[in-house]
């Protein structure tokens, strides 16, 4: 069963409990120019721990920045209520026999919380008093939206939407926020400004994983996130009213940015450059500003980042791309794909890798052909790979030693037309002028030829039950 956190501070210190003092790391004096930014960056090639960056220079002690907070597959486990131990596969797993049985669980309101602990309003609001970092060299500004949660409510069903956008610091009153069209959170705020309105909005910044979590996944219009993440966690969130929009926000949050947000016609600002998670800078320009009216934090805040990057194709950052996986593996078998036996996402889902029993000639190219018709909207999804189930799909030297070995280019490999994401740096100035999306993705097989795989030659790899048992008898000397 989940287990639910009461908020991001009980995160970091059930990840003590359950890995140990390693789990989180404690930085103090980094700076929010950059510094913080490059270690973030520098950790998490690393595949390392969560980073608490404590002592800011120019600002109060205990006004804090987590960063890498799903970093590593222990602590996706411990997210996901699992032991520190689990499987990368096993998460995967246990995430998508999770998603099966789902029940939203909507939100209980509460009347008060730590959040109300101190209130910035009127002259007194100023977003300048939180260290927000500058995440990249070449960022536009400093970002304290990287794991946010943007709330905003339908005016015509009350349906509460929340989305995570970048925000970037626009001065004491002001934060820019850009949200793609196609992104429920723009389609309400169109509906406020048509009637000539501001929208009202609030943006949540540090709230625990599962909360994040939920924010990031693609509800349905009228499902609100709030909900599932009630069903993630098994119990509901615990919300309170907004003292000026009557949004509902998390009683438990770290930092709430309360106000409204006119069309761009009306008040915009530059917004970016912002070192995307592709990697690239690919937009900046007049954007959406919050107009903000209210600030409400706990004693001693701390702002959860989650700064994208150039992505890794080590386990590590795993917190979206596990979800990713899953929810390809729902779609797999709900297409008919017979024998999968896991999938797996490097590069932010980039490329998807599957791992199958085959069992009939033409499995494989099924398979990937029912992958890549789950693209996401918005997404940059570019390569599908599939994979026989001897493979480990979690570790990227094995994937790429059946690419090289089991998969010919004149025939394994086949190019489709799809559509990427406003994000994606292999748009053409040209089609990005003309809205033309188009894009090719790359579907590539790489099993045994199923005519004669059971003559394939045989591999040199000790079997699992034998590596196993090394481990176990040898674990001082491996461990070290």
């Amino acid at each position: 069963m989940p287990t639910a956190f009461r908020d991001l501070r009980d995160y970091l210190d059930r990840l003590t409990r359950e890995i140990g003092d390693s789990a989180v790391r404690k930085i103090d004096g980094a700076d929010w120019n950059l510094e913080i930014g490059c270690i973030t960056e520098l950790m998490a090639e690393q595949t390392g721990p969560v980073l608490l960056f404590d002592n800011i220079p120019g600002y109060p002690n205990g006004y804090r920045v987590v960063s890498n907070y799903m970093g590593t597959v222990a602590a996706c486990a411990v997210a996901m209520g699992l032991p520190a131990d689990t499987s990368g596969i096993d998460i995967v797993r246990h995430w998508k026999d999770l998603s099966g049985r789902l029940e939203s669980i909507p939100p209980r309101e509460v009347t008060d919380g730590p959040v109300l602990e101190n209130v910035q309003e009127g002259a007194d609001v100023d977003l300048m008093a939180f260290p927000a970092p500058q995440w990249h060299q070449e960022d536009g500004g400093r970002y304290i939206g990287t794991a946010c949660m943007v709330i905003t409510q339908d005016p015509d069903t009350g349906w509460v939407n929340i989305g995570t956008y970048r925000g970037c610091v626009q001065g004491k009153d002001r934060l820019s926020s850009w949200m793609l069209g196609s992104r429920h959170g723009k389609a309400i705020a169109e509906k406020y400004w048509k009637r000539g309105q501001a929208c009202p909005i609030a943006v949540v910044v540090g709230s625990d994983p599962t909360l994040a979590t939920a924010a990031a996944m693609p509800a349905p219009p009228g499902i609100s996130e709030y909900d599932l993440a009630g069903g993630l966690r098994g119990e509901p969130v615990e919300v309170l009213r907004a003292p000026g929009t009557d949004l509902p926000i998390p009683a438990h949050a770290e930092i709430v940015i309360e106000g409204e947000m006119p069309p761009v016609e009306v008040e915009s600002v530059h917004e970016g450059p912002f070192g995307e998670w592709t990697g690239y800078y690919t937009h900046d320009g007049p954007e959406t500003v919050i107009r903000i009216q209210r600030i409400l934090h706990r004693n001693d805040p701390i702002i959860l980042g989650a700064p994208p990057m150039i992505p890794t194709f080590t386990p590590g950052d795993q917190a979206v791309p596990l979800y990713s996986a899953s929810v390809t593996w729902d779609h797999l078998e709900a297409s008919g794909v017979q024998g999968v036996r896991g999938v797996w996402a490097y590069g932010r889902q980039m490329m998807m890798v599957i791992s199958i029993d085959q069992r009939i000639e033409g499995q494989a190219m099924q398979a990937l052909l029912a992958a890549a018709g789950r693209t996401r909207v918005g997404g940059v999804d570019r390569y599908f790979v599939v994979v026989d189930d001897d493979i480990d799909i979690t570790d990227l030297n094995h994937v790429l030693w059946a690419m090289c070995t089991r998969a010919d280019p004149a025939e394994s490999i086949h190019v489709i037309q799809s559509v990427t994401s406003a994000i994606d740096p292999r748009l053409s100035p040209r089609k990005r002028e003309n809205d033309d999306y188009s894009m090719g993705i790359m579907l590539i097989n790489a099993c045994k030829p199923f005519a004669w795989k059971d003559e394939f030659p045989v591999s040199n790899r000790f079997d699992d039950t034998y590596r196993a048992e090394i481990r176990r008898r040898w674990k001082s000397v491996l461990e070290a």
